[in-house]
Formats: structure tokens, sequence, C-alpha cells
């Protein structure tokens, strides 16, 4: 009898599931199946189609797709009232009907797609960062699917994995993790650190913040906790950490030395616990100037502080966010809680080492560089008393059956996902990581070309702060000479670039967490920069969206008459628009709108009068577009990559 059948990987057909059965029953008589000997295997004939294709081809997915980028088909049922009956190719992110946003909207009542642009003329949305490179990533791994997860279907018991580092799945996936990590280059050193399964980097981040904010209240009469945010900087739910904590408040320390003790409730009292965020900047710190805050003794620390006593802990993402900061924290390591979502030879310039960093915590998942929508990820946590108590504790919450139990497929997918891509040498071109690498630094490539011509013309910037190739984002602000003019448009939008390159990107106003964005300045006077004059651009989208991005950059910073589409403006036309009459900029308070702005048909007719006094006047539909677009009372939705305070859904 056979013991087992070895497949081959080989060239595929056009359908894989064209196999015969006479070649299969070919390559049994050839290999004497009937007399084989326990032990022996045999190939799989090259018509076999193997598992992946098995799951990949009916679904349409892989290369097997009748769907341009960053789509994919979907068929929807005829009772679904959001997409009823809907068959087609939908948008990667959200699933929508019709396919990308950008190009397209979807009228369920009658069924019908519109078109509403192009790659070439359309406003397109480069935010919040969803993965959306599947084309690519099939591209330059030569492949004809994209990695895929199989489970056989047995009856088990609830799920094991949970709180206890010591879990034996757990020690399964925590060993196969540092299999991959240093697959990859990772130099992170986790001896003396505790592991524990999470939902992803974020589910992570917020376990880890309030892991230490309920071993500072244990430990210390501290209640009122600032966490430093190396600004502009990434945030969490913080709400949420405080509430885990919070949770545990008849654990406080209640010491008679505590203030606490004398107020109503003592130091275990319901609300107590707060966090607050101290946004600074790096230009502070190399001017030899730190935030301070006070203990509960009214004693004073900067978050270098050694003493057991100080309140703070930091928030570092490696490489950073929207920054590319490749750094450790101002902390001391036991207040230095690690994002390392981004540690991967993907994010940091060819050759750089990815050094062990001197975390507290060490959070991590398959988000970026395999898929957002597999909420799996991991994270370490430093073992002694204390904090192995907390995390015990914390993650015993967070793990618990009625929040979110790790489930089996969550646990061995990781398993598989990471076994699969250590299959293939990272030096080779059909690596999955190899190939995520190539297609970020063709967009850095792209994008760093077309800001390096808008900085020589004085018109937009990449901070200098930001290497080349660091990070998931790229991080500028407008050139000091136009700083000042750009104004609030809404919705967190960057001006410039949704008025004039028709691109919707973020200014990431939110990001300074309380700084002053003109205590910034790194390496360069500005003395007029306001929120509105930053943007960051993620690094997400497929190949093709940045490649236009890059085109149309070009384009206006070159020819400062130019436009991208009857819709927007040149520069010269945005520059006009946003000076007023008396010549000065139109500088106003950080994140918020004009004082009585001017209503949606006065603002056409102002753009009207600008366009035609500098190049060819814009006609009155375009410029009631542009000014819908550009308004400056439209609300704000949230989305992921915002501050979770900012939700109002």
């Amino acid at each position: 009898m056979l013991s087992s059948i070895s497949p081959m990987m080989l060239a595929q057909s056009a359908n894989p599931m064209m196999t015969t059965c006479g070649a299969v029953r070919s390559t049994f008589r050839d290999n004497s199946c009937c007399t084989a000997t326990l032990g022996n295997s045999i190939p799989v004939p090259s018509s076999c189609p193997t598992l992946d294709e098995l799951v990949t081809f009916p679904k349409q997915m892989g290369n097997w797709t009748p769907c341009p980028i960053e789509e994919y088909y979907m068929t929807y049922s005829a009772s679904n009232p959001t997409a009823p009956g809907y068959v087609g190719c939908v948008s990667e992110a959200g699933a929508r009907p019709c396919g990308w946003t950008d190009y397209y909207t979807y009228t369920a009542a009658t069924r019908t797609c519109t078109t509403i642009g192009t790659m070439q003329t359309a406003l397109h949305a480069v935010r919040g960062g969803s993965p959306t490179m599947t084309a690519d990533m099939l591209r330059l791994t030569n492949t004809e699917t994209l990695p895929t997860i199989t489970f056989p279907a047995i009856p088990m018991a609830y799920p094991s994995a949970g709180s206890d580092p010591n879990n034996a799945e757990s020690k399964e996936l925590e060993l196969t993790t540092k299999a991959f990590m240093t697959y990859y280059g990772s130099q992170m050193d986790f001896t003396n650190m505790n592991f524990y399964l999470t939902y992803g980097t974020e589910n992570g981040m917020v376990a880890t913040v309030a892991i230490k904010l309920l071993e500072i209240a244990r430990t210390t009469c501290n209640r009122a906790l600032p966490v430093l945010l190396e600004a502009p900087a990434y945030g969490y739910d913080w709400g949420a950490s405080v509430m885990w904590a919070d949770n545990r408040r008849s654990s406080f320390y209640n010491g008679v030395e505590c203030p606490c003790r004398n107020e109503t409730g003592g130091c275990q009292r319901a609300g107590q616990l707060s966090l607050t965020q101290v946004g600074w900047s790096p230009t502070q710190f190399a001017a030899g100037i730190a935030p301070m805050r006070a203990d509960a003794f009214g004693v004073m620390h900067t978050p270098n502080s050694t003493s057991a006593n100080s309140p703070w802990f930091q928030t570092n993402v490696i490489p950073g966010n929207p920054i590319g900061r490749f750094q450790e924290c101002r902390t001391p390591r036991n207040r230095c809680l690690c994002d390392g979502v981004y540690y991967l030879p993907n994010f940091v310039a060819p050759g750089t080492a990815l050094r062990n960093f001197q975390c507290y915590s060490f959070a991590h998942s398959v988000t970026k560089f395999y898929s957002a929508q597999v909420r799996a990820g991991f994270m370490f946590v430093m073992d002694y008393a204390a904090a192995t108590a907390a995390s015990s504790q914390i993650m015993g919450s967070m793990r618990a059956l009625g929040n979110a139990a790790a489930s089996y497929m969550q646990l061995h997918g990781q398993i598989q996902l990471m076994k699969k891509m250590m299959e293939i040498p990272l030096s080779s071109p059909s690596s999955w990581l190899n190939a995520l690498s190539r297609t970020q630094y063709a967009k850095w490539d792209a994008l760093d070309a077309a800001i390096t011509v808008c900085n020589t013309n004085r018109i937009l910037m990449r901070t200098p702060e930001q290497q080349k190739y660091f990070g998931a984002y790229v991080f500028g602000y407008m050139h000091p000479s136009l700083q000042g003019y750009s104004i609030n448009i809404g919705a967190t939008s960057n001006d410039f670039f949704k008025s004039v390159v028709n691109y919707d990107v973020f200014d990431y106003s939110w990001g300074w967490r309380g700084e002053v964005p003109t205590n910034y300045g790194y390496s360069t006077i500005m003395p007029n920069v306001t929120v509105n004059d930053f943007f960051r651009i993620h690094l997400f989208r497929a190949e093709a969206v940045y490649l236009e991005l890059a085109r149309r950059l070009t384009l206006v910073c070159t020819d400062k008459t130019a436009k991208v589409t009857a819709t927007a403006l040149s520069v010269n036309q945005w520059i006009l628009l946003r000076t007023p009459v008396s010549g000065r900029r139109a500088l106003q308070a950080p994140g918020t709108a004009p004082e009585e702005a001017p209503g949606l048909h006065e603002r056409a007719l102002k753009i009207m009068e600008v366009t035609k006094r500098h190049g060819e006047e814009m006609n009155l539909v375009d410029a009631i577009k542009h000014a819908m677009m550009t308004d400056p009372n439209q609300p704000t939705k949230w989305e992921i990559g915002m501050p979770y305070e900012m939700r109002n859904d």
C-alpha cells in the first residue's frame, strides 16, 4: 500500500481542474502502486490540481479572477438588501459592489453600477492604510494563488489558549513565531518574556497598555498617568485600556501614605485611574527640553526617570507611524511598550539590521505583511512578578469566552501561514516577504522622485527626519514658503493634495497629541506652519495608484499652471485662492474651520473668479463640485487609522 503522495508545484494550466483520469492511472501504474512497500511515495501527476487551487479556482480568486487590481470576485444572495443578487467584482477594502469605490458607485434599488472616475481622473482615497495589493503580490511572487490556509472540519472543545503563557498550543505558536522572525532577520531577544495570543497588533497594544496601567496602579499611589508620544504619533483605544485596568481596581495599591487614601472611596475608587496623552516633538528633546509630570506626591518626573514612583510610560511604533522612526524609547525598558506591526524587512531600507529593541512589551501581527482581514497576532511581555500577574489578569479578561476567546483557526492559522512562508528562502523572488519589499520600495521610489521635484520647486517636501524606505507611510509638509496657506477643508483631509492633486490623504492633525506643530520644525524654521500643512500618505494600495500620484505631483509641481482634472486647481490658482485680499496668509486655529465660512454657492463663485484670473475659468458645475469636496463643514467619518476618541458612529 502507499503511505503518502507528494504534491508537485508545477506550471498551471488555464484551468487547473482539467485533470484526466488516464494521467493519474498511468502514474500509479508506472510506479507499481499495488506492490509498493510501506514508506514509498510517488509524485502526483502534473495534471492534478494542488490543494490551494482546489480552494481558489472555484472562487475565482488568485490569477483566475476576472477582476482588475484592488478587486475580487463575489456573489451576494438575492435576499441581501445591500447588494441584492449582485455577482461580480467588489472592492478589496469593504467588498463593495461594482469595484473600487474611487471609480464606481452602486445603487441597490436599481442594481446598477455607475462609473465616476478612472485611474487618471478619479479622486483617489489614500487615507487609512488597508492593504489592497493582491494583484501586485501575485505578479511579484509569480504564483497562481496567494497563501491558502486549510483546516480539517472536526468537532472540538472550547479554545484552551488564552491567559496562560505555558499552554501547549500557545507554546507551539510562540516557537513558530520566533522561528519566523529569525527567518526574516529579526534580532529581537525575547528571553524572560511571556507570550500571549492576540487579535492583531492593535489589540495587543490595548492589552499591554492596560497591563502597564494595572501594574503601576498596583505598585504605586499614582492614578493620573501620562503616556509619552513622540509627536506626531499614532495612538490607540486608550479608553478601552483604562477600562480593562480599572475593572481590577480592587487590587490597586491602597497604602496609608497615598494621598488618594484620604479621598472618598480611597485609592480603589471607580473612575480614579486616568491616562493623558503627552505629545512631544523630537526637536524639543534634541534641545534638551523634556516634558515633566508629577507623581501622586507632587514630585516632578521626566520620561527617562528610573524612579519607581514615576508615572510615565511610552508607546513606540518601530518603525514609526506616521514617520518611520527606527529608534529606542525615551523611557526605561520597563516603561517602553513597543508596537512592532512594521518590524519587518519590508519597512526599512535594504540592508538595515532589524536590531534588538529594549521593550517592556512587543506586539506584532500578520496584518501588514499578509492580510488585515486576518485578525491574528501575538505579543511578548516582560516576565517579572508584577508584570506577569497583571498580564495574566488582563489577558484572562480579554480572552474570556464572552469577550474574544482565541479560536483554533486564529492560532493554528498563524502557525500554518508562517510555516508556508518559511518554505521559500527569503532571498528567492517568489518569497512572500521578498516580493512585499520590492513592491514597497517601488512605491517609495516613485513618490520620492516626485516629491523631490516638488521640493526643488518650493511646493512641498518630505520631512528630513524620515529616511527613504523607512516606515509604511510618507510624511511631509508644505514648503516653508507656502506654509500657512493650507486651510481646514473638513474630513481631516490635506488641503493641497485634495484641491490640486485630486488625492485624498490625511492631514494627520490628531497626531500632535497636545504638541504645537511650530515646535516640530525638524531642521527647518517653520514659524507659519499649522496642522493643515502636513500630509501622510500610506503605502498599502496597488503600485499603480502611487505611479499615478507621482505623475500628478510631477505635473503640477513642474508646471504651476497645470491641472490634473477639471475639478482640480492648479498650484497658482490654489495659492491665489488661499491668499486673502490683504495678502496675508490664511492662518487659523489648528484643526478648525474659519468662522462663518462662506456658503457653498459663494465659495463656488469665488473659485470661478480666481480660476479665471489665473488660467482657465472653472465652470459652475465643476466649481460647485470642488467647493463640496473642500467644504470645511463636511462631517468627518471615522475610519481605521483615526483616533478612537474621534468616533462618531
